[in-house]
């Protein structure tokens, strides 16, 4: 006994149906979630507007538990994870200054010579 399992022109319009129905909910979710969600450029700056901090650089060592990200020690103990770009703008002994609602920090090096770290900046360099 073979039971010959054929489908009917209703079913299959059914089937048909829930998958069109299926991707083009998900379609929706990925646009809606793509348009309507800040970039990683925008997630920078809103960030950075909202640090304030000023001190001297104690240390600096590579966070495991943030993916390795460098970490600047401040004399107060606060703790500044440091973009890979701006890692060889800074040195153990130089002070930090960054005021809430600004985008940049300031470094006064050793030599008395000012260098300043532009979050502005920084985001064009990121994709």
């Amino acid at each position: 006994m073979e039971k010959n399992l054929n489908l009917g022109k209703a079913a299959k319009l059914v089937f048909f149906l829930i998958k069109f129905i299926t991707l083009g909910s998900l379609a929706v979710i990925i646009y809606w979630n793509y348009t309507h969600t800040p970039g990683r450029q925008k997630m920078i700056l809103d960030e950075a507007k909202t640090l304030s901090f000023h001190g001297r650089i104690k240390s600096i060592y590579f966070d495991k538990t943030n993916h390795s990200a460098e970490t600047l020690v401040l004399s107060d103990g606060y703790r500044y994870w440091l973009y890979p770009d701006w890692s060889t703008l800074v040195t153990v002994g130089d002070s930090l200054s960054k005021d809430l609602g600004t985008f940049q920090v300031e470094v006064y090096k050793k030599n008395m010579t000012v260098d300043t770290l532009d979050y502005k900046k920084l985001i064009k360099t990121i994709r």
